[in-house]
């Protein structure tokens, strides 16, 4: 059983309302009117007169100040293809609300044969989207099936794409095995097996579900921490970054409390990049996590997060100023060298390059560095690079991504942390000259 909630019921409402394609609660009152006086004497402006009352009724319902009649219920059922118990529940609690089985009906299921004669069905009912536009899929998350999604990968029934060992620009959409007669790329809007190939919201709201369940056993196969766009890291960065953003797995995340997951997402990790160079990056949106951590008061996660990008922020300041001054003292001993090599030249021959403006100018020339600062970059995601080449034509680089945090709140422990971060992260931009000046003030 249940408690009646009204406030929880009326924000049930609100979003059932808004996911049924409702323009707003003035078009759904007059949608009510029209079913509950669904007689021939019920004219437009009868609906008109009584809409101002509904909209009031509804308005002190979807606030939680009014009840749900007794009336009123089936009717709200009926236009909302839900049960009266999942509204009195608040979404709580489901039941089938028609006799033929629907997308609805089997991604609230947990009951494994009604799934295997679904996904065996003729009509291929799992690649269809219903009358609101939603998949199997979309109700699985809304109802948060996580049994459902896992059995579907399991199974094979979908499974993850990366294409990039076939040389194209790698991405994390879906396939299936329910095939349908339509080509894919000429597939019908209401078809699943678009959705499926063309973003990567199923992967990372199943990383969010697998998380709520502590399954974290499937977060590798996953590839929980990784985003497709990140694999085509160049000297230049990246331009294309924040679609791959769910906020509701950054959300979960910060607000677990487990060791593991905390661990994981905060480790460093290696992702292969063009030309298979391999590289050292985080988990690009744990800045995002960690200000989520401390606005819900997740201090102990947030700690440790924030001690390990300290320590990926200082590595890599470590391993690019290293690279730096490597590149300086490569730069002068090369044109030092090539100075006295001509004076040796011209002692020897008398020719009259040897005099003293042309050593000055090579000796300026050799302590002149800001070509070499000027490989150094930072991208508007943080993403840093820096690279130079040797004598022998061979370049020497490092690409990773770097981290701060905004967040004003937290203990004086977590505030420490925070300027160690930070200063870190203005130790690094600093290391490219005049070029980030502005930003650091």
């Amino acid at each position: 059983m249940y408690e009646l909630n009204d406030k929880k019921i009326g924000e049930h409402l609100k979003k059932l309302i808004d996911e049924r394609g409702y323009k707003s609660t003035a078009d759904f009152c007059r949608r009510y009117l029209i079913e509950k006086n669904n007689t021939v004497n019920y004219t437009e402006d009868n609906l008109n007169e009584d809409l101002k009352t509904a909209k009031n009724t509804f308005s002190k319902i979807i606030s939680g100040k009014q009840r749900i009649t007794l009336e009123q219920l089936p009717i709200l059922s009926k236009l909302l293809c839900v049960s009266c118990e999942e509204i009195l529940s608040a979404g709580k609690k489901y039941a089938p609300t028609i006799n033929h089985i629907t997308n609805y009906e089997i991604a609230q299921s947990h009951d494994r044969k009604d799934w295997d004669e679904y996904m065996k069905r003729e009509d291929k009912l799992f690649l269809n989207c219903d009358e609101y536009r939603k998949s199997v899929i979309d109700y699985a998350f809304e109802f948060k099936n996580y049994a459902f999604m896992k059995y579907l990968l399991e199974e094979g029934f979908i499974w993850f794409v990366d294409n990039s060992k076939e040389g194209f620009e790698p991405y994390y959409g879906a396939d299936t095995t329910i095939k349908s007669n339509w080509d894919r790329f000429n597939m019908p809007d209401q078809f699943l097996s678009s959705e499926l190939h063309e973003n990567d919201r199923l992967r990372t709201q199943t990383i969010a579900m697998a998380i709520e369940n502590e399954d974290y056993d499937i977060l590798e196969s996953l590839r929980a921490r990784d985003i497709p766009e990140i694999h085509m890291m160049t000297w230049s960065g990246l331009n294309n970054f924040d679609i791959y953003k769910n906020d509701n797995l950054i959300e979960t995340i910060a607000k677990s409390t487990n060791d593991r997951i905390i661990d994981y997402f905060s480790d460093e990790f290696d992702i292969m990049i063009p030309n298979n160079k391999i590289i050292t990056v985080v988990f690009p949106f744990l800045s995002d996590a960690i200000e989520k951590m401390l606005e819900t008061e997740n201090e102990k996660a947030a700690a440790v997060a924030l001690k390990k990008v300290i320590t990926h922020n200082k590595d890599t300041f470590n391993k690019i100023n290293d690279m730096i001054k490597a590149a300086c003292k490569l730069h002068h001993d090369s044109l030092t060298e090539r100075m006295e090599s001509l004076i040796k030249a011209c002692m020897e021959t008398g020719c009259g390059v040897y005099d003293e403006k042309t050593i000055k100018r090579y000796k300026e020339d050799a302590d002149d560095y800001r070509h070499i600062y000027s490989t150094f970059n930072v991208d508007k995601y943080n993403n840093v690079c820096f690279y130079y080449r040797n004598n022998n034509g061979k370049y020497t680089d490092i690409m990773t991504n770097i981290f701060k945090v905004t967040s004003k709140k937290g203990s004086p422990e977590i505030k420490k942390l925070i300027i160690e971060l930070n200063e870190w992260y203005k130790k690094i931009l600093s290391l490219g000259g005049e070029k980030y000046a502005e930003i650091l003030l």
